[in-house]
């Protein structure tokens, strides 16, 4: 490769594995839950296109997130303040989102939409989902799929702050310098 990083480092291949991986599930998801609703002969309703739409949304992100950490490392380069800018409107969205959720679901049971078991279920599966990939994203990381991050719960007894969590405070306190009082 011409940018200096062999095909073989560890980190390059962890980051592709990341951000491909996300991407991949952006559709592998949609379409188990289309096979599975077409199986079961169940419509897709309204809770399973939003909490779907709100996991695909945050797993967007974290494909954008690992693909900037990859073109950053490839160049020598921090993700840049602007994106990150973008990634922390982001995880105020997401909030948003995410609360919305509990709130359409008291108005269709308020005006007596008729929720199916299907669409219930499979709905509050996704929303279960998009919660822990916003967790695992903005807050603490959730997956520990490799030796060191196991090494790290089992030494410090407690979650990892996300990736993308650390590098927010980072690019916040490289904006806000600290001040000092006279």
């Amino acid at each position: 490769m011409h940018d200096g990083l062999s095909r073989k480092d560890p980190l390059t291949g962890r980051l592709r594995y990341l951000w491909t991986g996300e991407l991949f599930n952006i559709f592998f998801l949609p379409a188990t839950v289309l096979y599975i609703a077409h199986t079961l002969q169940q419509p897709i309703g309204p809770l399973i296109l939003y909490s779907v739409g709100i996991v695909i949304w945050i797993l967007g992100q974290g494909s954008a997130y690992w693909w900037l950490k990859l073109q950053g490392l490839k160049v020598g380069q921090p993700i840049s303040n602007t994106h990150m800018r973008w990634f922390a409107v982001l995880k105020k969205v997401n909030g948003c989102l995410l609360s919305a959720a509990p709130v359409l679901v008291g108005v269709g049971l308020a005006t007596h939409h008729p929720f199916t078991l299907f669409d219930g279920v499979t709905g509050a599966v996704f929303y279960f989902l998009a919660v822990l990939e916003q967790i695992n994203y903005y807050h603490y990381q959730l997956m520990y799929d490799c030796p060191s991050d196991w090494r790290y719960l089992i030494r410090h007894k407690k979650l990892k702050r996300s990736n993308l969590s650390r590098t927010l405070e980072q690019a916040q306190n490289s904006s806000n310098p600290p001040t000092t009082t006279t």
